[in-house]
């Protein structure tokens, strides 16, 4: 297996092409080197799976309630739903 070269940008690069790159880092799971004035300035990375929020979490308990919230809207209010999806 070859060596992997280190992946490099310059700051307008990054400026214009954003969404490729991190796409790039995302997928590909890569650091990109950015370069500014010729000197490099920061790196993009992928973030760690592991570094999510452990489970039982405050972010958690929060999602579970507006969860439970939605829920119980949509049990009230079924029935106007259907009717006003079956009108669109």
């Amino acid at each position: 297996m070859g060596a992997v070269m280190p992946l490099t940008a310059s700051y307008t690069d990054v400026r214009r092409d954003l969404k490729a790159i991190t796409d790039k880092v995302m997928h590909d799971r890569v650091s990109v080197t950015v370069f500014k004035n010729n000197k490099p300035a920061f790196k993009i990375v992928p973030l760690d799976p592991v570094a999510a929020p452990a489970q039982g979490s405050r972010q958690d308990a929060v999602q579970d309630r507006y969860l439970d919230a939605a829920r119980a809207i949509d049990d009230e209010y079924r029935d106007v739903f259907e009717v006003l999806a079956c009108e669109s």
